[in-house]
């Protein structure tokens, strides 16, 4: 076991194939996953790797992970380009503006939940976390996201007033 292995029942977990968790589908016996062998959670890796996707997950947790991506998360990033700030535009164009569409809705989470952006990765919650995530998000559309990006960006970049210390410097 490696350091990078997650954690599950406090311990690491065991890397296996998709052959041990998925015996009845031959499309993922290559894929790498790691499972808890004492509680028999489960999760992925990237594809192509043995880089976990988060933490082994039982089915009750995996099932509140997946319908937080498909009913909560997914639905505000996967159109974004219909939120009527767009013009049509060129499916190049559209996959750009899906992808930082999602990296915002992360940002956005992480900010209401008052974590790292880096901690904020669905396959990292327990329980309660995805139900704060679902609470967070109840309610919010893609544009509120966009314009809360928009303020948080300007703020960012607004020059900062300089300081008694910065005029004697400059002195």
């Amino acid at each position: 076991m490696s350091t990078d292995d997650p954690l599950c029942c406090g311990r690491s977990a065991r890397l296996t194939t998709g052959a041990e968790i998925y015996p009845r589908q031959p499309h993922l016996h290559g894929r790498h996953f790691y499972i808890c062998d004492a509680c028999k959670g489960y999760c992925g890796t990237h594809r192509g790797s043995t880089r976990s996707l988060g933490t082994p997950a039982g089915p009750a947790l995996r099932f509140e992970r997946q319908h937080l991506h498909a009913h909560v998360i997914d639905p505000l990033w996967m159109e974004a380009e219909l939120c009527g700030a767009y013009e049509d535009k060129p499916p190049r164009v559209v996959h750009q503006i899906r992808k930082r569409a999602r990296q915002r809705v992360y940002e956005f989470l992480a900010d209401r939940l008052g974590i790292s952006e880096q901690d904020c990765h669905v396959g990292m919650f327990d329980m309660t976390r995805c139900a704060a995530a679902a609470e967070a998000l109840a309610g919010v559309d893609y544009p509120q996201i966009r314009e809360w990006a928009r303020r948080r960006d300007a703020v960012e970049r607004r020059p900062s007033a300089p300081t008694p210390r910065d005029s004697i410097a400059a002195i």
